[in-house]
């Protein structure tokens, strides 16, 4: 398994080049072709057949700098994904970046964003784009700290397990950054008596399911009452792991999300990348 098409979310947030850089790191890695989208923040209801607006009419006034914005950040987009040698192409799109991303995200086998910067997010944005790329576009998502990143990421990989099928699918999405990791653990939390892995028989499957991707990875069950969030950072801060893998668990009813607690407390306090699924 691997990462075929990589796209990622290119605009002018000052953490902009630390995820493109991290993106084209991958698809260098895994020859990938890497997609930029630069969104112009306005609705595709708006312009559904693209930016039309003529120079120096009202309209071009108020969207024209959107549009501008947009263009500037793929023309940073390609200047990263160059310096690092990779097969690349670039989207601007008529439409608000979280829709976006979540459309042409289906297209790809993984999509770069960022962790929410509430100084710098606009109201549409907020809370809203790693959590609403992933449950809507049934793709694996990885979310890239605002923290500077020193090393490169995918070396020491912790997944969370808890026998869920969005805890299976974000599993099988990092399977491709765990046959590469050095080091690969999964960690189950859970209360006394409620935990798969407390069966030998579970554990023994995981473990196997594992190796047949040519994944060797330390199994740990925690079976005792305890904030899973907060332990999963703690343990992946501890530890030194450079990425954690969850399952997203909560469900999207129009534009609001509702996310479950662990899910949101890792996706807000997470100092290292974060891959999601469901």
């Amino acid at each position: 398994m691997s990462y075929r098409t990589i796209l990622v979310h290119a605009d002018e947030s000052r953490h902009a080049p630390q995820r493109i850089r991290l993106a084209a790191r991958l698809a260098a890695e895994h020859e990938a072709h890497l997609i930029g989208v630069a969104a112009i923040g306005v609705s595709r209801e708006v312009f559904p057949h693209g930016y039309p607006a003529a120079p120096g009419s009202l309209e071009a006034s108020y969207f024209g700098p959107l549009n501008e914005s947009a263009a500037r950040a793929l023309d940073r987009f390609g200047v990263l994904a160059g310096e690092a040698g990779v097969a690349f192409e670039k989207r601007l799109v008529c439409d608000l970046a979280s829709e976006a991303l979540a459309r042409m995200g289906r297209f790809a086998d993984l999509v770069v964003v960022n962790q929410d910067d509430l100084t710098e997010a606009l109201a549409e944005t907020v809370g809203r784009i790693p959590e609403y790329v992933a449950f809507t576009c049934a793709r694996p998502v990885l979310v890239v700290p605002c923290a500077p990143v020193t090393h490169f990421m995918g070396r020491h990989v912790l997944a969370a397990w808890n026998g869920s099928k969005e805890a299976s699918a974000a599993l099988l999405a990092a399977v491709p950054l765990m046959r590469r990791a050095v080091r690969v653990t999964v960690v189950s939390f859970r209360s006394p008596g409620n935990t798969d892995l407390e069966d030998a028989q579970q554990r023994a499957d995981l473990t196997a399911f594992l190796a047949r991707h040519e994944v060797q990875a330390e199994i740990i069950a925690f079976n005792r009452h305890i904030d899973g969030g907060q332990a999963l950072l703690t343990l992946a801060n501890q530890e030194a792991y450079d990425v954690l893998v969850i399952g997203c668990y909560g469900h999207s009813q129009f534009r609001e999300l509702f996310l479950g607690g662990v899910t949101r407390k890792v996706l807000q306090e997470a100092t290292m990348a974060v891959l999601m699924a469901r």
